[in-house]
């Protein structure tokens, strides 16, 4: 017998037909048909039919059950008792296959056994699109291909009802009763199946409903605890961390990767979380991606979440490179606080259509409140961030106050900017525009091995005289192809990749370069920059204040004409000298000058010839010095050393060399002939009977007054016992 419809069984009975249903007194009119019973009629009920009672008492029953193995029992017992088939097998559809949820009549192995049903199947499609109850009295009578023997061959099924279960002409999944022997199924047999049919659609739609309402409370409750983490946390990062720790019991996935918007189009990922296979462990600098590429740039580009479940049939997809083509489901939602999208959420999973409609709207739901904490952590860092810029710039300041010295200045910055900036080294610099020519004035670290030499030719550096002349910051990276060759030679030679040049800029006008080296790549990007531009400006004013301090305290402290310390500053420094000879015990000797027959050179040759010999004897002085030797212009054509650290014997040696030294030199100048020029020399040295600095000045001044006297240009050390304080000549 061919299968045929429950609509061909169910038209009115003819006499002689079996299994028909027979007549029964109708309801009145004004009585109401029970709404349960769906296609069966109120007075068959009340005409007594036990089946139908029983089809009652079995919708109450189902419609009061939503828990899904509960159900699915209740279910298979009841078609079980309805039907008086052997064998009942319960289907619900998942994807595009009805998958076996509750059957009676076998035992597990045959349930294993059975193979897939799939929505796909001719006869079974042709039922779906009919909307009715497949029916077949003897499966064997039906022509070949026509009927899927799902048993393998396991179970002589013989006769078989199939109802599809449809709720609002949504497939929910399928009832089957079968026969070991071959059955002629009745009207009332299709009828009570049907009828039961839509009562189980109804029950299980309504048990779908509760557990994805349970599942939903529990995805929210799980939301809410994500939520109160991701708005503890303090960074970016950290809620990052937060993100995907927190999708897994929510949505399931294998891959989570979230991104963060940064400048116009980088999609940058700050956190990634694999679990399976080759997801587990990819290089993060492959996820970077840019706005517009793949399906993560699709949404960031267009705000608008997507629901994937083929990645690789998808045209808006991108492959990462260096990963295989795998079947593969994804989710992609935006990240959006204030209208404006800020970042992105990529979930993967393998297989196809791993994801629906739920997973979105709760990864959407989860993605603002993700936003709202990326946004909360980006504030409290850049807060953070500026809070400790301000220190920074404050302790420098700080710091700078206490010296005026451009060396310190130059390697306290350099200090400062390293930890600031994050570099590994630091080179300060000031510019003479005149020689063209940079001077190195400190670094950090102090083994930072960039400031050997104490200056260098701007000839050979474009790039860092575009960097003086232009006020504009450049950055140098040795592994690009079109960076300055001159500057890489230098990088590499340190062992640096790494160079970013930023001026020192004071009133306007450079006077000064700031080298920041690391030995690895570093993303110096704007805020970093900006950073290090409002420390280089601090440092420029400091470094000015520093020169114009120098130059004032030379202008204060030295005499134009030679370059030596003046008279003032003289006996400030050998005070200095003399305590801390006092205090340590060491030696400390002074010498006085006087140039012999002054007056006379001056008289005959003139004061400009005369200027011309002092600043003759300054050079022939300085040359015979040693580095700790301090040479002074006491007044006139008087001037003084200190030597320190010389007892007498070591003293009278430098003056030796001086005399003997001024004997080999005579000055030549404008156009004149040798003209020798000799001294006077009077040597002291601290002894206990010299007990202040006049005491000191007063010695050395009578013994030089005493070689000038003897007329033998004598040093003047042993002939003159050391005076009574005071004793120096006003």
């Amino acid at each position: 017998m061919h299968a045929r419809a429950v609509a061909d069984l169910a038209r009115a009975p003819r006499s002689g037909d079996r299994g028909a249903a027979k007549p029964s007194a109708g309801p009145t009119p004004d009585e109401t048909a029970n709404p349960r019973l769906g296609p069966i009629q109120q007075a068959e009920l009340e005409g007594g039919s036990e089946r139908y009672r029983a089809l009652l008492k079995v919708a109450e029953r189902l419609s009061t059950s939503f828990d899904r193995e509960d159900l699915n029992r209740a279910v298979v017992d009841s078609t079980r008792t309805l039907s008086g088939a052997d064998m009942i097998l319960l289907r619900t559809l998942r994807g595009e296959s009805l998958d076996l949820v509750g059957w009676a009549g076998f035992d597990d192995a045959a349930a294993a056994a059975l193979s897939p049903l799939t929505i796909h199947e001719p006869w079974l499609r042709d039922a779906l699109a009919a909307g009715r109850a497949w029916v077949c009295d003897d499966v064997r009578a039906l022509p070949a291909n026509s009927w899927k023997d799902r048993f393998g061959g396991g179970l002589p099924m013989r006769g078989d009802i199939f109802v599809p279960l449809i709720h609002a002409g949504r497939l929910i999944g399928s009832l089957t009763a079968a026969t070991l022997k071959p059955r002629r199924w009745t009207a009332e047999d299709v009828e009570i199946m049907t009828a039961l049919g839509v009562h189980v659609a109804l029950a299980l739609r309504n048990a779908e409903l509760f557990e994805r309402l349970d599942a939903r409370a529990a995805q929210m409750a799980v939301v809410q605890a994500a939520s109160a983490r991701m708005n503890r946390a303090k960074s970016v990062d950290s809620v990052g961390r937060a993100i995907v720790e927190e999708i897994g019991p929510i949505v399931g996935y294998h891959n989570a990767r979230v991104y963060l918007l940064e400048g116009a189009d980088e999609l940058v990922p700050i956190a990634f979380e694999g679990k399976v296979g080759a997801y587990e462990k990819v290089d993060w600098t492959l996820l970077r991606t840019k706005v517009g590429e793949g399906f993560t740039g699709w949404v960031a580009a267009n705000g608008t979440p997507l629901l994937i479940p083929d990645a690789n049939a998808d045209p808006r997809g991108a492959q990462i490179p260096g990963t295989d083509e795998v079947p593969e489901s994804m989710l992609v939602v935006p990240l959006r606080h204030d209208e404006s999208v800020i970042g992105v959420i990529t979930l993967s999973k393998l297989g196809l259509g791993e994801f629906n409609n739920d997973d979105l709207q709760v990864l959407s739901i989860l993605a603002d409140q993700a936003a709202t904490a990326l946004e909360s952590a980006r504030l409290l860092s850049r807060t953070e961030s500026l809070a400790a810029e301000l220190r920074r710039l404050l302790e420098m300041s700080q710091e700078l106050t206490k010296t005026l010295d451009p060396r310190q200045v130059g390697t306290l910055i350099a200090r400062h900017l390293t930890v600031a900036l994050g570099v590994d080294a630091c080179a300060i610099s000031s510019w003479e525009a005149g020689a063209d020519r940079i001077i190195s004035l400190g670094e950090h670290p102090a083994q930072a091995n960039w400031t050997t030499e104490p200056f260098y030719l701007l000839a050979d550096y474009p790039e860092t005289r575009r960097v003086l002349e232009d006020q504009a910051t450049v950055i140098i990276d040795a592994e690009m192809p079109d960076a300055d060759p001159a500057e890489v030679a230098i990088l590499r030679s340190e062992g640096y990749r790494l160079l970013a040049m930023i001026p020192l800029i004071a009133k306007g006008q450079s006077v000064g370069l700031v080298e920041l080296m690391s030995a690895d790549f570093v993303a110096l990007d704007e805020g970093r920059l900006a950073l290090a531009r409002t420390m280089a400006n601090e440092a420029a004013m400091a470094l000015e204040n520093a020169r114009l301090y120098e130059a004032a305290r030379t202008l204060a402290d030295r005499d134009p004409l030679t370059g030596f310390l003046n008279h003032r500053a003289l006996y400030e420094l050998l005070g200095e000298e003399f305590v801390r000879a006092r205090r340590a015990r060491r030696p400390l000797s002074l010498l006085m000058l006087d140039i012999d027959d002054f007056k006379l050179v001056n008289d005959t040759f003139g004061h400009q010839f005369g200027d011309r010999c002092l600043v003759h004897l300054a050079d022939v002085v300085r040359s015979t010095l040693r580095a700790s030797d301090v040479p002074a212009r006491y007044g006139g054509d008087e001037f003084a050393v200190i030597v320190v650290d010389a007892d007498p014997e070591a003293a009278e040696a430098v003056a030796s060399r001086i005399t003997e030294e001024l004997a080999r030199n005579p000055l030549v100048a404008d156009g004149r002939g040798p003209v020798p020029i000799s001294v006077s020399i009077g040597v002291a040295s601290v002894e206990p009977d010299i007990r202040t600095v006049t005491d000191l000045v007063a010695a050395a001044d009578a013994r030089m007054y005493t070689a000038k006297l003897g007329g033998d240009r004598d040093l003047g050390f042993d002939r003159l016992a050391a005076p009574a304080r005071g004793a120096r000549r006003q």
